[in-house]
């Protein structure tokens, strides 16, 4: 009799932690799309899953060209470079900025979009790398991930190489890389505030 019982009680057991494993990833996966839709509305652009984007086609030249800025406050176009990722199916931009009145000020500006079934797959690495929490600093040298007003960055400051840098992903499509040169960290989110990137791609 009372083994009966023990083997009634296991059975139910047994169920209640099959129907647990059936709910528990449905609430995870709840939560990580309502973080994901959090983060996007933070972005300013409404995201595109991974599998969507591989399909999507890139922005051609002419749009990146339409859309790239002459100039950000005291920094004006120098050199444009596009159509090198053309052979992988991949859409990018790269541009040079310098000074105004400093010739040894120059920002690089490059730009992936993350459209299509190679660029998706770099991108959703990027994403992955850009979800860690990592800070090293030395002196005035740092490097760190983090979160800055709502969006998940990379950034590296070197000033005894006169070297300053900027990761981030931009309406989880665009893959974003700002290198400055004898620039400031300040005058560097400077450049990066001012890009008009909710217009990429429109």
């Amino acid at each position: 009799m009372m083994n009966g019982k023990m083997n009634v009680a296991k059975s139910h057991v047994k169920v209640l932690l099959l129907l647990f494993a059936m709910v528990f990833p449905g609430l995870s996966c709840q939560k990580s799309d309502s973080s994901r839709q959090k983060g996007n509305e933070k972005s300013g652009k409404a995201e595109l899953p991974m599998q969507e984007l591989s399909l999507q086609i890139p922005l051609s030249r002419e749009a990146f060209k339409n859309w790239l800025p002459d100039r950000i406050g005291e920094f004006h176009i120098l050199k444009t470079v596009i159509g090198y990722k053309d052979a992988a199916d991949m859409s990018a931009i790269t541009a040079t900025y310098g000074h105004r009145s400093d010739s040894t000020k120059q920002i690089l500006l490059e730009i992936l979009d993350g459209a299509g079934p190679v660029a998706s797959v770099i991108l959703a690495g990027s994403l992955q790398k850009l979800e860690q929490d990592f800070e090293e600093k030395e002196d005035n040298n740092f490097s760190k991930i983090h979160e800055r007003n709502g969006q998940r960055v990379w950034e590296v400051q070197n000033p005894g190489k006169d070297f300053s840098g900027l990761e981030f992903i931009y309406g989880q499509r665009f893959l974003v890389l700002i290198k400055g040169d004898h620039i400031r960290h300040e005058d560097l989110w400077f450049f990066a505030d001012n890009l008009d990137l909710d217009n990429l791609g429109n």
